[in-house]
């Protein structure tokens, strides 16, 4: 009789205690779920904000980091018309090793997919020392129309880098006045 008084408080004992820990492990599934629910918005605005920011973002091709601080629409000084892109870049080397950053490795396309000639202007090209910065400008001559994608391609190592330039400001004479 004891003993089956003993076998009865243990089997009610071992039931409550079952079913408080099912309580507390869904609670924690639940827990973990909405974390996880979280974490996914939080990655997918995070992506939707770097895609509208890639103009300026910094990148880094074979160790050197290359921003594109500004693009400008500016008049072709030779050709009535004609426009050029300039791109205002920043370039720093983050080896510890000498590194070249040149303009004529970066190509950029417009709308069309068009792949833009280069402008012989004053464009960025230099041997760039461990841990230095350098800036500079690319000059492109402009046909169709953006957004412009430009692609910088290390010849040595092949690796390569895109950004896509929305905005270009006009600094043409055609451009509106505030």
């Amino acid at each position: 009789m004891i003993l089956k008084r003993r076998f009865r408080s243990i089997w009610i004992c071992l039931l409550t205690l079952t079913i408080f820990l099912t309580g507390c492990i869904s609670g924690e599934k639940e827990d973990q779920d909405k974390q996880k629910e979280m974490q996914k918005q939080t990655n997918t605005s995070t992506k939707d904000e770097t895609d509208k920011k890639e103009t300026g973002q910094e990148k880094t091709v074979s160790g050197v980091s290359i921003r594109i601080e500004k693009a400008l629409k500016l008049e072709h000084p030779d050709q009535k018309g004609k426009k050029v892109l300039q791109l205002q870049l920043k370039a720093t080397n983050k080896t510890a090793e000498e590194r070249f950053v040149d303009v004529f490795e970066m190509s950029v396309w417009n709308q069309e997919n068009k792949k833009l000639r280069i402008y012989p202007g004053d464009n960025l090209g230099t041997q760039l020392s461990p841990g230095k910065s350098v800036k500079g400008n690319g000059y492109y001559v402009i046909e169709g129309k953006g957004p412009f994608k430009v692609q910088y391609e290390n010849t040595d190592t092949k690796e390569k880098q895109e950004w896509i330039i929305d905005k270009v400001t006009d600094m043409t004479a055609e451009a509106p006045k505030k």
